[in-house]
C-alpha cells in the first residue's frame, strides 16, 4: 500500500466503505455522509477527489460500470475482488475467487507477458433482472 497523509474527508470515505462493504457509488456516498455528519460532509466533488486518492493508495478498487459511472469499494491490503454485475439493478456479486491468477504463469511461459495487474468484471443479469425480462406483460 502508498503511503499517503489522508485528509479528514478521506477518511471519513474510507470508513464508509470499509463498514458497509460491496460497490457503492460517489453520489451514495456522498448522499450517506451527508446525512451522518450534515453541515460537516465532504461535498460531492472532494468525495471524488478522495476516492481518486484511494484508488492510488491501493485501499480502495474501482470498477466502470458499462455507462462509464464508476463505482468503488474498499479493499484489504494486496487483494483486489472480481464481481459479476447486474446491468439492470446493477446489484454485485463478489467473486471469492480470482480466476485470472491460474492463467498468469501460463501467459508468461506462453507469450513471456510479466503481467502485473488485472481487472474482471462480469456484466449481465441477475437471476431476478432474468425473470422479470422473461416474464409475460399484461
Amino acid at each position: 500500500m502508498k503511503a499517503v497523509r489522508l485528509s479528514r474527508s478521506c477518511h471519513q470515505v474510507l470508513r464508509y466503505l470499509r463498514e458497509k462493504k460491496g460497490l457503492h457509488s460517489a453520489n451514495d456516498i456522498y448522499m450517506a455522509l451527508k446525512s451522518e455528519f450534515s453541515e460537516d460532509a465532504p461535498g460531492l466533488t472532494t468525495i471524488y477527489r478522495c476516492l481518486e486518492t484511494l484508488v492510488q493508495t491501493e485501499r480502495v478498487q474501482s470498477v466502470v460500470l458499462g455507462d462509464s459511472e464508476k463505482i468503488f469499494e474498499y479493499i484489504e491490503d494486496g487483494q483486489h475482488h472480481h464481481h459479476l454485475i447486474c446491468t439492470s439493478c446493477r446489484t454485485s456479486v463478489h467473486l471469492h475467487k480470482c480466476f485470472i491468477e491460474q492463467w498468469e504463469e501460463k501467459i508468461k511461459t506462453v507469450h513471456g507477458f510479466e503481467v502485473r495487474s488485472h481487472i474482471l468484471e462480469l456484466f449481465g443479469l441477475c437471476p431476478e433482472c432474468q425473470t422479470s425480462a422473461t416474464a409475460p406483460l399484461n
